[in-house]
């Protein structure tokens, strides 16, 4: 999801700058690119670090996804990486969002494939079904069942709050954190061994890397 992510400039002094204080989770409306009628369990809504979010597996075709999802509301390609992303159709701020990134590996080739590599959200419909993490969930919370969890990067929001991204790399999982609140945003699997800053999405074009 960070393609470029390399290309930014970076500090190894920086630090994250998040306060660690238990904080409690919050519900937001989900989205209705969702199956309805399910609960947090229902496997449409499970979070499988490495291989899935819902109906998203990594490897996927982005012909399937359209199948399971319908056609996304905006798509970036370019050199054979493209950015797919649909909204949630509440009026509700905030929108919740999943954002696929997709690459073009052997182009021109006999075995030319186009597959998803990492798959982006920020609805807490979703939950891993082991700990029942989910976008609203705490640091510490987060870090008591990935106490590897690694700070890699942080960008701005509105009104200059970082947000850092902490990686679990070899589960194929990372977490954006709030600097404000130390609350997860989004989360994003990847596949597992790789870390997420090595081919994130370009959402965030001033992303930093701390290492």
């Amino acid at each position: 999801m960070w393609t470029g992510l390399s290309a930014c400039s970076s500090n190894p002094q920086e630090k994250p700058e998040t306060n660690l204080s238990e904080t409690t989770s919050t519900k937001d409306s989900a989205s209705t690119i969702q199956p309805k009628g399910s609960d947090k369990q229902d496997s449409s809504f499970q979070i499988i670090p490495g291989q899935r979010i819902g109906q998203i597996s990594l490897g996927q075709s982005p012909e399937d996804l359209v199948k399971a999802l319908g056609p996304p509301d905006s798509t970036d390609a370019a050199m054979g990486k493209a950015l797919l992303t649909w909204f949630s159709k509440s009026s509700k701020a905030p929108r919740q969002e999943v954002t696929v990134y997709t690459v073009r590996e052997n182009t021109g080739m006999a075995n030319e494939q186009v597959g998803v590599r990492q798959v982006r959200i920020t609805s807490p419909e979703f939950t891993i079904p082991d700990n029942y993490l989910k976008t609203g969930s705490s640091l510490p919370q987060i870090r008591k069942v990935y106490p590897s969890a690694k700070a890699v990067a942080y960008y701005l929001v509105p009104g200059n709050d970082r947000v850092y991204v902490y990686d679990v790399q070899h589960q194929g999982i990372a977490f954006e954190v709030s600097g404000a609140d130390s609350v997860c945003v989004a989360i994003t699997i990847h596949p597992k061994g790789k870390g997420v800053q090595e081919e994130y999405l370009p959402l965030h074009p001033d992303i930093k890397l701390l290492q």
